[in-house]
């Protein structure tokens, strides 16, 4: 029973995902404009959309579009449906009864084509659609569709915004005749939920019946504005910068309605009001039982019949089902109809209003006797139902069923209510088993056949779970492999001590699986669990991806041995899903940032995070592995270790793929990887390579994301990934001045040309993390390595490249009056000169002590203060002094300061520079010695190193490698 509970409990996740993730698109809007941000859109059935003032229920613009809801208006016996024109339910209509579906037009659509248990044929389409709107007149300027483009000039500007709208086409047939019984059209626009952390100040009552709308205070109840918009309003929502957010409203009846408006501007003292406007809906609220009761309000609309949650207070005619069950205690006043059909032996204990109705004023009625009342129903009970999927052979893995689940009790009343059934039929017979089977079977083939499949796979699967137990005694002795299991899933311990209750148990592996720590797509779910006596993460992940899972293993093996990067511990499997046991972590990067408790709680600054994930990406290139899902939510903060230390991991290796050996780039056959809005531009044209740059790219999207305290340097997320196709991004939130090395070394990672951003690597070793003791012992060491060089070396010509613009023209006037007074007591320094201003900078350092009160109080203390006098003064000076030495790497003293990368690149330049070097000493010496054969054109200067002997050549490449010069007497002869 566990694992059928289970399967059941897994095909149930995989349904909604498969429904959640067909739902409508997002929407991708510009930053809006002041008079548009904050108004609520209220949808009409009629298909209108109106912009309206919150406050003052002022129209701004409307939008007339196709009815939200187009559904017959008659009715026929059996193949009645009622569809809830605000997210889709469908009520069905049978023998005078109305029971709720456990599904919606969109969930149908979604799943379509598929069957229902009770012979029902569903087949559906869904059209996506864009509109440009512009925000302030409401005029459609643009329209975006999969099968056109049409747009108005200009197609755009910084008021339109984009709403996107989902039309779901339904059709229903019978099964045995083939013929279409019934089809309904319903319209929904893209909307988030409001967030929780986002005050509304407002509430909102909607008539069920007619298109009146009350707005009211949240917090004081007061009536603010009420609106009669002509038609049932379905939907509210509050436009914001990221797109549309479905508001939260309580639907009444009109008469309540009526009524409340009544007693409110008569100032009658009532709780009404208070109760509706903390009322989430019907079915789920906490309205007092005796001011309001939840009531389906069944309406016609020009555009077909509908049903309605809604509440009433206990005034209002509450039509109950024909088959009345147990008596109201108190409550609206339900009425049975008086029918030629109806039942003469009603059960007298409960009292019944019968009431004559004109019938053809209020009623739709078929011939067959089927009959429908336009009212308020009491809430009708959920009818058990079942979709059977049609399997697809192009899908990864096969469709989930919908599956109504009865309660604990319900099972015996299922049972009860078909031998009544069979005793109804049959009369007084003798009752063996065998003779209600075959009655049953008769009358209910489907239903039996599906007792009997389930039946025969219950006895097979209980028969296999035995042999499989008998296997026991050998398991415990031997030793279990911690990297993969194929023994199938065992959810109660063999060994050992006995989990929690509610846990389960694969191979090694425990988990509870009532304690989500996160999910993923492709029904990826994380859960906390036990292994080898440790607390883990279990990842479990569908075994249909088996392929993707076994290399996310390979590389996660490969690659823990790195601080920064999650360790995996094991591996375990069923017939259903692989269990990676990964290291458990406290949070994320994204929670860091985004919440201000755990950023209290953690003890790592910003910086040592960045730094620390940097590293775990540097190493993963180095094996040469790209992550190309590197986002805020993939860099975990790890649990605190028994020293109270916290480290940041890279996790989700789903999407790792290896460089393979000799090549640079990925292949892009498991198509586009990542995360829209941290995505590098070349990851999505198909003619670019995707190297380990793509992973330095969504590092530099972090940087930002994590200086700014979540902002993302190309817009916000419904325009963020066209805004890096683009390559359109703003630094601006950073101050330039204060944050330069920043800025400099972000706008290099988000370089469009792949071969100009830097590598992991050099992130590492780069300036932006030094700390203030390491930024001064670099300024010295340069000062040092400077002091005696020519003034026309490689060296101090980098160094002093655009000397001008570091030191703003000239340093010694930038400098206080104090410390310039002491630089003129014992040389000369040039103001524009790079070299001098870190020959001040080093001498300043080695003779502080002995520097006058004042000179010490301006410069401050070493080495932060110190430092800080400088770098605030020359912004630029560190970052150029850095790339300037960068040709100096390889030399022992700057081992510490640069990446490998970087010392690799420092070797090729000094070849290329020493053999420019040698050939312009060699042209020198030509035309010393032969004046009259000089080689004037540059491609006789560039022959004549080649021809001197390679012994000679050597030796002089050696020279100026040692001492950056090559003395004229040893140029190499002959030339």
């Amino acid at each position: 029973m566990r694992l059928r509970a289970a399967v059941s409990g897994v095909v149930a996740f995989l349904a909604t995902c498969s429904v959640l993730y067909a739902t409508s698109p997002k929407e991708v809007n510009a930053p809006l404009p002041s008079s548009a941000n904050g108004m609520i859109f209220i949808s009409t059935i009629d298909g209108y959309l109106r912009a309206i003032d919150p406050f003052s229920g002022v129209d701004k613009w409307e939008l007339k579009e196709s009815p939200v809801l187009n559904a017959p208006t008659s009715i026929q016996h059996g193949f009645t449906f009622l569809p809830d024109p605000q997210d889709g339910t469908l009520y069905m209509l049978r023998d005078g009864q109305l029971k709720k579906l456990p599904y919606s037009i969109p969930q149908l659509v979604s799943a379509s084509p598929c069957r229902s248990s009770d012979g029902v044929l569903y087949a559906g389409s869904k059209k996506d659609v864009w509109f440009g709107i512009n925000a302030v007149t409401g005029a459609k300027v643009e329209e975006l569709s999969q099968s056109s483009i049409r747009r108005q000039c200009p197609a755009s500007s910084n008021t339109t915004i984009f709403i996107g709208r989902s039309e779901y086409h339904l059709s229903m047939f019978d099964a045995e005749s083939h013929v279409r019984r019934w089809n309904a059209t319903f319209t929904d626009y893209s909307s988030h939920l409001l967030p929780a952390d986002v005050s509304y100040p407002y509430q909102h009552l909607a008539s069920s019946s007619d298109g009146r709308l009350i707005t009211a205070d949240g917090t004081t109840g007061s009536i603010l504005w009420e609106r009669n918009l002509g038609s049932t309003i379905v939907a509210i929502y509050l436009l914001q910068s990221d797109g549309l957010h479905k508001l939260r409203y309580t639907v009444v009846g009109k008469e309540t309605m009526e009524e409340l408006v009544r007693s409110r501007w008569q100032r009658e003292s009532n709780h009404w009001m208070d109760d509706l406007l903390h009322a989430q809906n019907v079915y789920s609220t906490t309205v007092e039982p005796q001011s309001f009761f939840a009531t389906l309000y069944v309406g016609e609309s020009n555009f077909g019949l509908y049903a309605m949650p809604a509440f009433v207070d206990e005034k209002t005619i509450t039509i109950a089902p024909k088959y009345l069950g147990p008596p109201l205690l108190e409550g609206p006043m339900p009425i049975a109809v008086q029918t030629d059909d109806a039942p003469r032996n009603v059960p007298s204990s409960r009292p019944i209003v019968r009431i004559n109705f004109d019938m053809p004023s209020i009623t739709h009625r078929t011939v067959d006797g089927e009959f429908l009342l336009l009212g308020y129903h009491e809430p009708p009970e959920t009818i058990k139902s079942q979709l059977l999927m049609q399997q697809s052979s192009h899908l990864i893995f096969p469709l989930p069923s919908i599956t109504y689940v009865p309660s604990e009790h319900e099972g015996d009343t299922i049972l009860k209510q078909a031998i009544e059934e069979v005793q109804r039929l049959t009369g007084e017979q003798n009752w063996t088993l065998h003779f209600i089977i075959l009655q049953l079977w008769k009358h209910h083939p489907a239903a039996m056949g599906s007792l009997l499949v389930t039946v025969c796979i219950l006895i097979l699967t209980t028969i296999w779970m035995c042999g499989r137990q008998s296997g026991v005694a050998s398991f415990v002795g031997e030793a279990r492999s911690a990297q993969t299991s194929k023994r199938g899933a065992r959810y109660w311990p063999l060994i050992g001590d006995d989990p929690p209750e509610g846990w389960m148990q694969v191979g090694t592996i425990f988990y509870d699986p009532q304690a989500i720590l996160g999910r993923g797509c492709e029904g990826t779910i994380v859960y906390r669990g036990r292994f080898d006596g440790r607390e883990v993460a279990v990842k479990r992940v569908v075994a249909d991806f088996v392929r993707l899972v076994d290399r996310e293993v390979d590389l996660l093996r490969e690659s823990d041995a790195h601080a920064h990067v999650i360790r995996y511990y094991c591996m375990e499997s069923d017939s259903l899903f692989r269990y990676i046991a990964l290291e458990l972590c406290d949070g994320s990067l994204y929670d860091y940032v985004e919440r201000e408790e755990v950023r209290d709680k953690c003890p790592l600054s910003a910086m040592d995070i960045l730094l620390q994930a940097t590293n775990g990406v540097a190493y993963l290139h180095s094996i040469n592995i790209v992550h190309r899902d590197i986002k805020p939510q993939n860099v975990l903060l790890s649990v605190p270790n028994r020293h109270g230390e916290v480290h940041a991991l890279i996790s989700d290796f789903g999407l790792c793929k290896r460089i393979q050996s000799g090549r640079n780039s990925v292949s892009r056959r498991s198509g586009l990887a990542g995360t829209d809005g941290w995505i590098a531009p070349e990851a999505l044209i198909s003619d670019s390579s995707v190297t380990c740059a793509v992973d330095v790219f969504s590092l530099g999207c972090i940087y930002y994301y994590v200086l700014t305290d979540g902002k993302h340097p190309f817009g916000d997320n419904l325009r963020r990934q066209a805004n890096i196709m683009q390559g359109e991004y703003s630094l601006k939130t950073l101050n330039a001045s204060s944050n330069a090395i920043g800025v400099t070394l972000i706008e290099s990672m988000l370089q469009r040309d792949v071969s100009a951003r830097p590598s992991a690597a050099d992130l590492v070793s780069h300036p932006f993390f030094w700390g203030k003791e390491r930024q001064l012992q670099f300024f010295s060491d340069v000062s040092d390595r400077v002091e005696k060089e020519d003034e026309q070396s490689v060296v101090v010509r980098r160094l002093e490249r655009n000397a001008r613009a570091i030191v703003t023209n000239n340093w010694r006037q930038v400098i206080c009056n104090a410390l310039a007074e002491d630089l003129r007591k014992f040389r000369t320094y040039k103001g524009s000169s790079v070299r001098d201003l870190l020959r001040a900078m080093r001498n300043k350092k080695h003779h502080y002590r002995e520097l006058p009160a004042d000179v010490r109080a301006s410069l401050g203390h070493i080495p932060d203060q110190f430092v800080t006098y400088f770098t605030e003064r020359f912004p630029q000076l560190l970052l150029h002094t850095y790339d300037a030495m960068s040709v100096c790497a390889n030399e022992h003293v700057f081992n510490g300061y640069y990446s490998k990368d970087a010392k690799r690149r420092a070797a090729i330049f000094g070849e290329e520079d020493l053999v420019d070097s040698c050939n312009k000493w060699t042209s020198t010496i030509h035309q010393e010695r032969c004046p009259r054969k000089t080689q004037t054109s540059s491609q006789g200067s560039q022959q004549m190193w080649p021809r001197a002997k390679k012994p000679a050549r050597q030796k002089a490449l050696k020279n100026v490698r040692e001492k950056g010069q090559t003395p004229i007497e040893e140029v190499p002869k002959g030339v």
